[in-house]
Formats: structure tokens, C-alpha cells, sequence
């Protein structure tokens, strides 16, 4: 009873503190649940995300005697996707945990045609990563490695005729666990005006900023920007004695930036598969 009395003065006493910590609690809550749900995912989990890069958009004239070939073969349009597949779970997995008939293919859809696949960077040469072409289930090309750690993964370079964001795709099976895209996949370089890749001398004109960047680097650079205004306007607020938003943005501007970082962190590669986030042609 001796206790309740001070808290209960303090309550009625300061209304606007008890509404900042009831807000600051919803939103740790949140941002609490999104951690321990990305951290309950299962022990295997192969995950993937792609990036994909139009080098040559499908053609909108047609000139008679005019025709683009990739190695020999015709094509009206090309694209490169990136695709980073990595081992996004708690326990590693290795070759004895691919079942021989549905191992994990990289493979298009929507009938459009790959015309090459290629690793191009790995975690570890330890892993072993390397790419068998499969016509059953499905055609395409089978990802094959001795184990990949949490954490491990490796980066392929898909050159296709397609057009989409969701294109190229990864599907198989994984014994006792599974394979997960992520939300990474939801990205393109713009595709108007000079930001379009027509060549390296082309693109080597574009300055950095210009350049189509991945969406973890958008994603960070946002989230800082967020944090650094959100601090800067509660300080400032504080200043002119208006210490309740004040402190109410300083607090969201530590929180809610901070929830984006660990979210990105989980959906996105590795840092240390670089090739990723790079930008095709420089």
C-alpha cells in the first residue's frame, strides 16, 4: 500500500511521462517481437535473394537487318540477375542434407531462357560451391557444395532473357529444413533516362549517388538519416523546454532506426558476399 501511494502521485502528477513510456513500450514491443520471430526460424534455412540488372530492356522498334546475339544465340532482350544464396539458419548444412532428387535449382520463369550461370564469389573455397546443369525436376542449374556454416553462402551471376523481378528462382528441398526467399528480392535499378546501363563508358559517366544501388544500402542510408533528424529535432525540443516530444523523439529516433538495421541484416546476404551489393559494371 506504502508503495502504490508514490507511484500512484507520480501517475497523476505526470500524465505526459506515463504516455511517453507507454509508447516507448509499444514500440520496443514491436520492435522486440520482429527480433524473436527472425530468431525462431528454423535451424536449417537456406536463404536466397536477387537482384537483377536489365542490360538490354526488350526492344520497343524492330529494324529490318538489325539483330543482337548473346554468344551466337538471338535474343530481343538481356538481363543479369545477381542471386546470393547463403546459410540464413543455426545449424550448417552439408551435402548429405540435399536429397538427390530435388536438390536446390536455380532456374527462370515464365518460359524465359537462361543462357548462363556462373559463381561468382563464395564465403569460403572450403564450401566447395559449384553448379551441375539438371533437367528433372526441373531444368536448370543444381547448386552442389560440401557445407555451408550460418552465415556461409555464395553469389551466382544469371544471364537471361527475362524481365521480371521474380525471374529467376530457387526451388528444391532441404532435409529438415527449407529454402526461404527473402524480401530482398524487391529491387531494380531504374530503368529511365541515363541511370540505364547501356556499356561501361556509359555507366563509369554516372556518378555514384546516380547509380542504382541495392536496397541494403538504401535501406541503412535511410535508417541513419531517420536517426541522426529524429535526434536532432528531440535535442532541439529539449532545449526549448519541451522536454516530453523532445525526449519522445530522441527515444523513437534509438528504437525505430535501430529495428530497421537488425531487420535488414536478417533479409539481406552476408556482408561479406560484396559482389552483391555491387552495382553491374563498377
Amino acid at each position: 500500500m506504502h508503495l502504490w501511494l508514490p507511484i500512484k502521485n507520480f501517475i497523476s502528477g505526470n500524465p505526459g511521462i506515463v504516455a511517453i513510456v507507454g509508447l516507448v513500450a509499444t514500440i520496443s514491443g514491436i520492435v522486440l517481437a520482429v527480433f524473436f520471430y527472425k530468431l525462431s526460424r528454423p535451424p536449417r534455412l537456406l536463404a536466397y535473394a536477387t537482384r537483377t540488372f536489365r542490360v538490354l530492356p526488350r526492344a520497343r522498334i524492330k529494324l529490318q537487318g538489325l539483330q543482337i546475339t548473346y554468344y551466337g544465340f538471338p535474343v530481343e532482350s538481356l538481363s543479369v540477375t545477381r542471386l546470393a544464396v547463403w546459410n540464413a539458419g543455426s545449424e550448417s548444412i552439408r551435402r548429405s542434407d540435399l536429397p538427390a532428387s530435388d536438390r536446390p535449382v536455380i532456374y527462370g520463369g515464365g518460359g524465359m531462357t537462361i543462357f548462363e550461370t556462373t559463381v561468382i564469389e563464395t564465403s569460403a573455397a572450403a564450401n566447395n560451391v559449384g553448379l551441375t546443369l539438371v533437367d528433372h525436376p526441373i531444368v536448370g542449374s543444381a547448386i552442389g557444395f560440401d557445407f555451408l556454416d550460418p552465415g556461409d553462402g555464395a553469389v551466382f551471376s544469371v544471364v537471361h532473357d527475362g524481365n521480371k523481378l521474380t525471374d529467376i528462382r530457387l526451388n528444391g528441398e532441404i532435409i529438415g529444413g527449407r529454402i526461404w526467399r527473402t524480401v530482398a528480392h524487391g529491387e531494380r535499378p531504374t530503368e529511365g533516362g541515363s541511370q540505364q546501363w547501356d556499356g561501361v563508358s556509359s555507366w563509369q559517366r554516372i556518378s555514384a549517388w546516380q547509380r542504382p544501388q541495392s536496397g541494403r544500402f538504401q535501406s541503412r542510408i535511410g535508417a541513419y538519416a531517420a536517426m541522426v533528424m529524429l535526434l536532432l529535432c528531440g535535442f532541439v525540443l529539449v532545449l526549448a523546454s519541451q522536454w516530453g516530444v523532445g525526449l519522445l523523439l530522441i527515444v523513437i529516433g534509438l528504437i525505430v532506426p535501430s529495428g530497421v538495421l537488425l531487420v535488414s541484416r536478417r533479409v539481406y546476404p552476408p556482408l561479406r558476399l560484396k559482389s552483391f551489393d555491387e552495382n553491374l559494371g563498377g
